[in-house]
């Protein structure tokens, strides 16, 4: 049956592999093993797509998998509606009474092997390591890892899970799920429903995953400067679960003049931990500063442990994917999940070699178009690496909250979901998705002057969702890269609150909406970005900026593109510190519509080279409307205004420093023929600001140096 790329694949009949009766092996009970001969490795699901993902039904009622899981019985909430006040039920135990997968009785007696295609419809336990060419666990079945041994499950073909599948390890264990042989060129991509070429694990039906490695501390703060040949780290708190021989990477923290300042990571390997020391393998190869931005923060790298003892896997050169389209939510904990995100060369050439592109619908960890049946499920302390596509994809799916959650060294935007078609059609959104302390490491894109927009954290569109203690570090990219984003045509309200941009070869912020909300930022901090600090745009919205501090980035610390549309945009007790590597804390750049003002208020400008504002507004767009008001300059060098004499005569600027009760307007001397001979660049007036004047307020930074604290599955 020919697949649709683009949308749902029409229902199929189970699918089998074609052999003869001389290779098929009896069975017994209730487990199924077919076998190829020769050598060949099925690629082949068992499943296909004769159950589709249960859905709620029209108006609810009991039958309602979301019913179920609220334990209410009620209709499932509507998209966009608050999250139900009832707790979702305790996930169920995990079953280890089950007949052995070792025991050959119990597949008619002979055990899978590499070519063997197994069905699976009773209990089993895995017990030992095997190697299968495709797996399929069936509602009435389940596969569960023994809990008590280190096991690894290897398969050619897909792995569908319609029944359950478990991999929760005591602390001294590590189950791993890999796919030593995915051919990435066979993928097809697209659909709901299950694609026998594309490798990877699927939980369709009303299938439950559970992944419960063991706790541990997902990153943490180094609590000093750390040197070119340090074999020792002391951290800002004492980590949880870290063992020897775990994986870390220690994030960059050099300013933006410093060589390969986005990419000078230390990947090191644990040696011993003794209380908040770790003592490493091998010396540390670059200098990671610790950087005090003012505003009561100074930061030390963040030190990401990637190591899991649950693990997901591809392999270098053939990457998988993860594929949950169930209706019974999952329970992912402490797992990492590396090698995923197939890619397919694209029609374009870089350097006479193909463009790769990445496979639609094919990622790290992808919820899959679960509406209101995801609410209540909780990813927590989870790790996706060395991905080739996005690494955490909650796709029109609702109330998942990821927290403790680490993308290191992935392609393309790391949490996202599918963006609109073109830029006239809007986002489908995805509600009350939360982002708890998590980071967004090394984002990267091929090739990286193609990464147009990249970002670690895309802000989609739908209401309720929230980012907070969060970091972006790294993030490469070209125009308008940044470690977050508010995408255009994909307008989302977000509580935006206490996260952190740093080192990223682009932006910390980029905003580019023409949006119909109100938004607020603030507790946000960036420093040592490569671009601005906060790059606003697009041609008219409505933001505040609050309690922020912008440090240190190459470009300055805010670039204003838009007007307000209603109210208008505020940036209020900011402290923008350029500490010398950039021209000006603040310039406002082309403005493609009239709006309304943008307020800079009751913040201190300092560190910058020429001018703390610059009115740079080009010729072919609107003139600046701005308000300037009750803020401090100490730049040691330059003004604290400076009209760019190429700019157009602004509507309107206001500026009242601080302290001071009378307000100017600047402006172009003579009607634009010549201007006054101001430290401004500008001609002045007398004029009446909107509010009195105010102190000063500077912010009062309130961060956390550790992940947040996680734990395992309850109720099993």
């Amino acid at each position: 049956m020919e697949q649709q790329r683009n949308g749902e694949q029409p229902p199929a009949r189970h699918r089998r592999p074609l052999v003869g009766r001389r290779r098929m092996l009896t069975w017994l009970a209730v487990g199924t093993v077919t076998a190829l001969g020769g050598g060949v490795v099925l690629r082949q699901s068992l499943a296909g797509a004769d159950e589709p993902a249960a859905r709620p039904a029209p108006g609810g009622g009991s039958g309602s998998p979301a019913g179920h899981r609220h334990g209410t019985g009620a209709p499932p909430p509507a998209s966009g509606s608050p999250r139900p006040s009832a707790p979702p039920p305790p996930p169920p135990p995990v079953d280890q009474g089950g007949r052995k997968w070792s025991d050959a009785g119990g597949w008619g007696g002979r055990l899978p092997g590499p070519g063997s295609a197994v069905r699976i419809t009773d209990r089993v336990v895995l017990d030992a390591d095997a190697k299968v060419g495709s797996l399929l666990v069936e509602p009435t079945g389940s596969l569960v890892f023994a809990a008590d041994r280190s096991l690894t499950l290897a398969s050619s073909g897909n792995v569908e899970v319609r029944g359950t599948l478990a991999l929760a390890p005591d602390g001294a264990h590590t189950h791993v799920l890999r796919f030593p042989e995915v051919d990435e060129r066979r993928f097809a991509g697209g659909g709901m429903t299950v694609v026998d070429t594309d490798t990877g694990l699927w939980v369709t039906g009303q299938g439950y995953l559970r992944l419960d490695g063991a706790p541990r501390t997902a990153w943490t703060r180094a609590a000093t400067a750390l040197k070119p040949g340090d074999s020792t780290i002391k951290l800002a708190a004492a980590p949880t679960g870290w063992q020897p021989g775990d994986e870390l990477a220690v994030t960059p923290t050099a300013p933006p003049d410093t060589d390969d300042f986005s990419t000078s990571y230390d990947l090191v390997t644990v040696e011993r931990v003794d209380g908040a020391t770790v003592t490493l393998t091998g010396p540390l190869k670059n200098a990671h500063p610790r950087v005090a931005l003012g505003g009561g923060a100074t930061f030390g790298a963040e030190v990401l442990n990637l190591s899991r003892n649950v693990r997901i896997e591809g392999t270098e050169n053939g990457r998988a994917h993860v594929h949950l389209t169930s209706s019974r939510p999952a329970d992912v904990r402490h797992a990492a999940l590396r090698w995923l995100g197939p890619r397919a060369n694209g029609k374009d050439s870089w350097n006479g070699k193909p463009v790769t592109e990445p496979v639609l619908g094919r990622y790290g960890l992808h919820f899959h178009m679960l509406l209101d049946t995801s609410r209540g499920t909780v990813v927590e302390g989870v790790v996706v690496r060395d991905t080739g596509s996005h690494a955490f994809v909650p796709h029109a799916s609702h109330g998942i909250t990821f927290r403790g959650c680490i993308s290191h060294d992935t392609w393309e935007d790391a949490y996202w979901w599918d963006g609109p078609i073109d830029t006239r059609t809007p986002q489908g959104p995805s509600d009350d998705i939360a982002y708890e302390g998590c980071v967004a490491s090394r984002t990267v894109f091929e090739p990286n002057p193609r990464g147009y927009r990249l970002t670690g954290f895309s802000l989609g569109a739908g209401t309720g969702s929230s980012a907070r203690d969060c970091v972006a570090v790294g993030v490469q990219g070209a125009t308008g890269a940044s470690g977050y984003e508010w995408p255009e045509t994909s307008e989302g309200v977000w509580t935006f609150e206490r996260c952190l941009a740093h080192n990223n070869l682009e932006n910390g912020v980029f905003v580019w909406l023409n949006a119909e909300h109100h938004h607020t930022v603030t507790q946000y901090a960036a420093y040592h970005n490569g671009g601005w600090g906060i790059e606003h745009g697009a041609y008219l919205n409505d933001f505040d900026y609050t309690a922020s501090v912008l440090y240190g980035n190459a470009a300055g610390g805010i670039a204003v593109h838009a007007l307000g549309r209603d109210r208008g945009t505020v940036f209020d007790g900011l402290l923008i510190d350029a500490a010398g590597q950039s021209d000006y804390a603040v310039a406002t750049l082309k403005h493609q519509l009239a709006g309304e003002r943008v307020t800079l208020s009751r913040s201190r400008l300092t560190g910058y080279r020429k001018a703390g504002v610059a009115f740079r507004a080009t010729g072919d767009g609107e003139p600046d409307d701005i308000a300037v008001l009750d803020c401090e300059f100490g730049g040691a060098k330059g003004s604290e205004l400076w009209l760019d004499p190429e700019a157009p005569d602004p509507k309107q600027i206001l500026f009242r420093p601080a302290g001071q009760a009378q307000t100017v307007s600047l402006g172009k001397a003579g009607g634009g023929q010549g201007l006054a001979g101001t430290p401004w660049n500008a001609a002045t007036a007398p004029a009446e600001a909107p509010v009195p004047p105010r102190a000063v307020a500077l912010p009062a930074l309130a961060f956390t140096d550790s992940a947040p604290k996680t734990g395992r599955v309850t109720g099993g």
